[in-house]
C-alpha cells in the first residue's frame, strides 16, 4: 500500500494528464501571422501557465510528505532543471527589458500614447510634491 492515498495519486495523475493536454495544444499554436492583441494574449497565457507550474513545484517542494520520500536523484533533477529555467528567464528579462528601454529612449516617448504619458507625468508630479500638512 502506498504512503499516499488514492485521492492524492488520482489528483497527481489528473495534473499530469492536464499538463499533457496543455503541452499538446501549446505545441500546435502558431503565432507567425498573429496580430498584436493575439501576441499579447499568447504571452499572458504563457506567463499564467509558467506561474501555475512554478507554484505547483513550489508547493510540491514545501510538502515534507513529498520531499521526504522523493529520491535524491529526482530532487537533484528538479533543482537542476528549475535552476536552468531561472537563469534563462533572468537572461531573457535582462535582454528584453534593456532592448525596450533602449527603444523607448531612442523614440523619446513618441510611440507611447499621450494619455499614458499624461498619467505618468501626473504620478511623477505627485511624487515630487512635498507632503501636505494638516
Amino acid at each position: 500500500m502506498s504512503a499516499f492515498g488514492p485521492g492524492f495519486i488520482r489528483s497527481m495523475s489528473e495534473w499530469v494528464e492536464e499538463q499533457k493536454v496543455l503541452l499538446k495544444l501549446a505545441k500546435k499554436a502558431e503565432f507567425k501571422d498573429a496580430d498584436r492583441l493575439t501576441l499579447m494574449l499568447a504571452a499572458r497565457t504563457a506567463c499564467n501557465h509558467i506561474m501555475r507550474t512554478i507554484k505547483g513545484f513550489d508547493n510540491w517542494l514545501q510538502n515534507p510528505a513529498i520531499v521526504s520520500v522523493m529520491p535524491e536523484e529526482m530532487l537533484r533533477e528538479v533543482q537542476s532543471k528549475l535552476w536552468d529555467i531561472m537563469l534563462r528567464l533572468i537572461e531573457f528579462d535582462v535582454k528584453h527589458t534593456s532592448e525596450f528601454v533602449e527603444y523607448v529612449s531612442k523614440k523619446g516617448g513618441e510611440e507611447i500614447p499621450h494619455l499614458l504619458m499624461r498619467t505618468e507625468r501626473k504620478v511623477r508630479a505627485r511624487e515630487e510634491l512635498p507632503p501636505r500638512s494638516l
